[in-house]
């Protein structure tokens, strides 16, 4: 039996048709069904960028306070050591790889929650952190596979961390932001580096081409994207690369939408170079109100609060390795937890401890010294320390030298002259041949030299009343008429 062969024909393409359309409802449920498996990039959910050396990976020490942290504040794994890499947890420090400490990414995602929450009660902060402890910027640059082969040569203590982030952590920064983006939406990019580089003037540059590889790959509008870049420690709290923060300050020259986050005020740790656990807190909240002023918000700072106090010293007084040496105005700032400086005034005070030099005194055999009473027999520099009128030391000092005892009536006769009694307390009898009367004299010398009497004899035994003169010891010179003479002491004392 004949067919016709364009019936044929058309039935053949029908058939073509429906199973061609069933095939094509299939993939259209299919490619439904995938899509409503993918969850939307949600646009409360801000996302932030941290990258940097140790200051941003964090090395203050975590208490139990900083482990509270609010569900809708997330941090995403950027190693694998406590998770499956780019997941989301929740932000409890340590925020970068395991095994750091509290940074300023902590305290930066808390208060911008915050902040925003009245403003908008749906919104959620995540935050996406590289860092490696000790780096040179040379580790985020990939033009010639830079970052490569700085980490060939970096230290052996470097290189662990460094694979932890794969071996390229810049490269783990834009493939964790690329993650990241499938949830939120990236709004702003945290940097802390410059230790490592301190007081390099080609840093500013470096930084921005890093920023500006950023916003390319990830295809982010720079307006709406800024950069905020942390100071060091600084110098006047002590830091050890202080002096880079001229630097930093420069890098709004090269990024148009850059701020520099400062760190006035923030006291460092020991070592100079990392940031306290209160100052990783107050430099996190400073970054994010650095953001917020970015993006419009207002920004209620807290004053002051002044305390002034008295303090008077001797000499000199050192605070926080410095010293003063007169009297001013001192401030002490601290920065407490909310960002506001507790001053301090001390209106200082510097007393000066007085210094007085006696004249040399020489003495036989001992000497009294009437400014500390005591009795010394062998040469030395004698020292008093005691207090003036304004409660400082009122220091004395005095050379003594002690001389061997001058036999008393020594002369050519062997005549001798007595001193009796010796100690005196009222009255001194000096006895004296009878060839030295008239003519002689007798002269009493304190034992600095003053002369304290000087007379003729009358007769062979002169009395002298000594009961007002001071306790010490004095020299005794008899003359006589062909000048002769004889030498002698006695000590003065009280009853």
């Amino acid at each position: 039996m004949c067919v016709d062969t364009t019936l044929l024909l058309l039935i053949n393409m029908n058939i073509k048709h429906h199973i061609l359309g069933a095939a094509a409802m299939i993939l259209s449920v299919a490619a439904a069904n995938a899509q409503d498996s993918i969850a939307p990039v949600d646009s409360n959910f801000y996302i932030f960028l941290c990258f940097g050396q140790s200051n941003m990976e964090g090395q203050g020490t975590i208490t139990a306070a900083d482990r509270n942290v609010d569900e809708r504040f997330q941090a995403m794994r950027t190693t694998n050591c406590d998770g499956e890499l780019y997941s989301w947890r929740k932000a409890v420090p340590p925020l970068a790889r395991c095994g750091v400490g509290l940074g300023p990414v902590d305290y930066f995602g808390r208060l911008l929650l915050d902040s925003i929450t009245p403003h908008n009660p749906n919104i959620r902060i995540g935050v996406v952190d590289v860092a490696v402890a000790g780096c040179d910027i040379k580790l985020f640059e990939t033009v010639n596979d830079a970052d490569l082969n700085y980490a060939k040569t970096a230290a052996d203590w470097m290189k662990p961390m460094i694979a932890s982030y794969g071996g390229r952590p810049y490269e783990r920064l834009v493939n964790a932001a690329r993650e990241a983006q499938k949830s939120g939406v990236i709004k702003g990019i945290l940097l802390h580096q410059g230790e490592t580089n301190n007081g390099q003037q080609t840093w500013p540059g470096r930084v921005a081409a890093i920023y500006d590889s950023l916003i390319s790959q990830l295809n982010l509008n720079p307006d709406e994207v800024p950069l905020l870049v942390g100071e060091v420690v600084t110098s006047e709290v002590g830091g050890a690369c202080g002096s880079h923060n001229a630097v930093v300050a420069k890098v709004p020259n090269v990024v148009k939408n850059a701020y520099v986050v400062s760190a006035k005020n923030l006291a460092g740790r020991a070592d100079n170079l990392h940031f306290t656990e209160n100052s990783y807190r107050v430099l996190g909240k400073r970054y994010a109100k650095q953001w917020l002023r970015s993006a419009g918000y207002e920004i209620n700072e807290l004053p002051d609060s002044i305390v002034e106090k008295e303090t008077t010293v001797c000499d000199k007084y050192t605070l926080n390795g410095k010293t003063y040496s007169r009297s001013q105005k001192v401030e002490i700032v601290d920065v407490l937890e909310n960002d506001r400086n507790k001053v301090t005034v001390i209106n200082l005070t510097v007393n000066k401890s007085s210094k007085t030099k006696l004249d040399p005194v020489t003495a036989e055999t001992e000497y009294t010294w009437p400014v500390d009473g005591k009795t010394y027999t062998e040469s030395r520099t004698l020292k008093f320390t005691g207090k003036a009128a304004n409660g400082c030391d009122s220091i004395v000092t005095c050379k003594l030298t002690i001389t061997a005892a001058t036999e008393i009536g020594e002369n050519a006769a062997g005549e001798q002259v007595t001193i009796y009694p010796n100690p005196a307390t009222d009255v001194l009898n000096i006895s004296v041949p009878a060839c030295a009367t008239g003519l002689g004299r007798i002269a009493i010398y304190t034992s600095a030299g003053v002369e304290v009497i000087s007379t003729a004899f009358v007769s062979e035994l002169e009395s002298f009343d000594v009961s007002n003169w001071s306790n010490g010891v004095y020299m005794v010179w008899v003359t006589d008429a062909e000048g002769n003479v004889w030498k002698g002491k006695f000590v003065k004392t009280s009853k």
